[in-house]
């Protein structure tokens, strides 16, 4: 991925990064507001050397100071000096739990201890705290060297007692919120990176180049609720979408400009990427430039052109194959544009009848009767009928749709295609999202086409010869 490509994935998952930025920001406030708030207060005692008259006795008594002070503070948080604080303060604890809640501290090069206490209460806190220090002063001269007349040789005088605290120090609940906004939204982006690095979906175009170099033929949008029903070359023709499978048709005829495919296998990776709805709007679109246009209906398996045509379904591919009907019997004449051969009866062998020489002598025979043959093929990852198609055919366009086929399987198909040397025309890219923009503006809105079809359908009231669709009712057989 491109940098570009990291901030519009963050950009595309907004959403979730400020839902889970507002959850840790929340949860921070939760943490906070379930901490009971502690408060702390300091007291200071100087520890000092009674002992020396000459200027080198001091100094040697202020080495020997300092070289002591870090043991006393260490003694700050022993049962010793604690045990006496308890009592005098008739506190319902322990030793070692009062002792974590007590920070003993000198700073560097001073003979200073700094007695720190922490609870729930302000004015425990600040008589924990001088306890603490009056204790320890006490067990200091009980555990100093004696000096001349039994004197001790280590005072420890309170320099600075402590005061009752009015502000708790904890919990930070500035800091805390920052801390779980923070977590949250990093969350979130790692999140929107990790799936738009795992997912293997197709993507737009870019998408697309990962896997294979093929042209893509075109783009084809996802139809809005307020659009009408019905196949969009039919009931929009002058859509965007409808301009999609034009400019496909364009792009067929510019794949090679000096053999032009004039029979195509329309297939797909898998089932509901819409391969019918696409080669049956393609073969409409070639419609509107060759007068004799045949759409064949292949997908032996789970036949769908008759059903979306409107028209009988029985009499088709199959039984002219076996030679039960003739082929001017099976092909229709659907809407006075587009010839279509359905699939007839589902056999139990379609691979078998789709690979016969009477499939490959049909497809010969129809090159010379039409100008351009579409061809409705199963999807080619759960069956193989297409790849035998392909060969009868000038090459395979394989329909992928948008945010639902997997790259592996788009792989997986276009190296089908290569294994039996079938050509591949092309992609094209199904349901995609399209932003609003004002070429929707330029060609026919949804409202039009309600409007011509309202008034299409009141004339054809009259005539009594057209559906509320839009769709033509007369059909014939070819002669």
């Amino acid at each position: 991925m491109e940098p570009i490509e990291y901030l519009r994935t963050i950009g595309r998952r907004w959403v979730v990064i400020v839902l889970l930025g507002a959850l840790g920001l929340g949860a921070a406030w939760a943490y906070a507001s379930s901490v009971p708030p502690l408060y702390k207060s300091t007291s200071s005692v100087f520890v000092s050397s009674d002992r020396g008259e000459t200027t080198s006795e001091l100094v040697q008594g202020s080495t020997f100071s300092q070289n002591l002070v870090q043991s006393y503070a260490q003694l700050a948080t022993m049962p010793a000096v604690l045990d006496p604080v308890i009592e005098k303060l008739n506190l319902d604890t322990t030793a070692p739990e009062l002792a974590s809640s007590i920070v003993a501290a000198t700073p560097l090069n001073t003979v200073i201890i700094e007695i720190t206490a922490s609870s729930e209460s302000p004015t425990r806190a600040a008589a924990t705290a001088d306890a603490v220090t009056t204790s320890l002063a006490t067990t200091v001269q009980k555990l100093a060297p004696k000096g001349p007349n039994n004197t001790p040789s280590i005072t420890l005088s309170t320099v600075s007692t402590a005061q009752v605290p009015t502000i708790p120090y904890a919990p930070n609940t500035r800091l805390l919120l920052i801390t779980g906004l923070g977590a949250g939204l990093a969350l979130g982006i790692v999140y929107a990176l990790a799936r738009e690095l795992l997912d293997t979906r197709l993507h737009g175009e870019k998408s697309i180049l990962r896997v294979t170099d093929a042209p893509v033929l075109g783009k084809i949008g996802e139809k809005r609720r307020s659009d009408p029903d019905g196949l969009v070359m039919r009931v929009m023709p002058r859509s965007l979408l409808a301009e999609g499978y034009r400019r496909i048709r364009t792009n067929l005829e510019f794949v090679d400009v000096d053999n032009r495919p004039r029979c195509v296998v329309v297939t797909s990776p898998m089932v509901a990427d819409g391969k019918s709805t696409s080669a049956l709007n393609l073969a409409l679109a070639m419609a509107e430039r060759a007068p004799r246009v045949l759409l064949i209906d292949a997908d032996l398996r789970r036949p769908s052109v008759a059903g979306m045509c409107d028209i009988e379904g029985e009499v088709g591919l199959t039984t002219v194959l076996v030679g039960a009907v003739a082929l001017e019997d099976a092909i229709t004449l659907w809407g006075g544009v587009l010839y279509v051969l359905p699939s007839g009866a589902v056999p139990p062998n379609p691979g078998q009848l789709l690979g016969a020489t009477a499939m490959s002598d049909l497809i010969l025979r129809l090159r010379g009767e039409y100008d351009f043959i579409v061809i409705d093929s199963p999807p080619l990852l759960p069956a193989s009928d297409a790849l035998g198609l392909a060969h009868l055919a000038d090459g395979a366009i394989v329909v992928a749709r948008d945010k639902s086929t997997r790259r592996a399987q788009l792989a997986a198909t276009i190296e089908s295609l290569d294994a039996v040397n079938a050509r591949l025309l092309g992609i094209v890219l199904n349901r995609i999202q399209e932003r609003h923009s004002d070429a929707y503006n330029y060609v026919e809105t949804a409202q039009v086409v309600k409007a011509r079809l309202a008034a299409s359908s009141a004339a054809a009231a009259k005539a009594g010869n057209s559906n509320p669709d839009g769709r033509s009712t007369e059909t014939s057989r070819t002669a």
